[in-house]
């Protein structure tokens, strides 16, 4: 199993690259990275075509993977089809860059229940019901699939959401006191107090 650190989003709200940005000394991608290494996970970057010469000064490149160009969607699924299609037998842990108070208590509960329900395609977690698609397992049969119905044009919405109500998932129950591991940080006001 592969960690994917998602870090190739726009950063429009934040009006700059949040994979970068510093946190006690560390960039948020970094930061995500090392909870996933602490799971004893190798890791690699997500990142879009721009990011490149930034990322190097950072990470190694071997590290970095960058959005396929064939695939023409965009969002999170161009990232994660992406490290997919340079790694199409492992299957992938995803963790987005933003979600910055995420502990790794809780990352390990899906490494947990991944090892006993082998016949789930995802492992996500959901809060009130709502999906929580960027931090959890996707199988490589599962991104195998998806890749089909993006070739047959059968993936009529190319959001993380809809491909998830297409496959068989295992959602993990977010407990009330871990809310907060699930916040997303898009703009400095959000961030500031931290």
């Amino acid at each position: 199993m592969l960690g994917i650190v998602l870090c190739g989003g726009q950063s429009i709200r934040m009006g700059t690259d949040k994979g970068l940005l510093n946190h006690h000394g560390k960039p948020w991608a970094e930061i995500a990275s090392d909870k996933l290494k602490e799971l004893g996970r190798e890791v690699k970057f997500s990142i879009n075509p721009h990011q490149k010469e930034k990322y190097i000064n950072y990470f190694d490149e071997a590290h970095l993977i960058i959005d396929h160009p064939s695939l023409d969607i965009k969002g999170p699924l161009l990232g994660v089809l992406s490290a997919h299609l340079e790694n199409p037998k492992a299957d992938l842990f995803l963790l987005a860059c933003d979600l910055l108070l995420m502990e790794i208590r809780v990352l390990k509960k899906v490494i947990e229940v991944s090892t006993t329900h082998k016949s789930s395609e995802a492992i996500i977690f959901k809060k009130k019901d709502q999906p929580e698609p960027l931090c959890g397992i996707y199988t490589a049969a599962a991104l195998t699939k998806i890749m089909l119905w993006l070739q047959r044009g059968e993936l009529h919405k190319h959001s993380m959401k809809f491909v998830l109500s297409k496959l068989e998932v295992l959602a993990i129950e977010i407990e009330q006191e871990d809310y907060r591991c699930f916040d997303n940080f898009n703009s400095h006001a959000e961030v500031s107090g931290l």
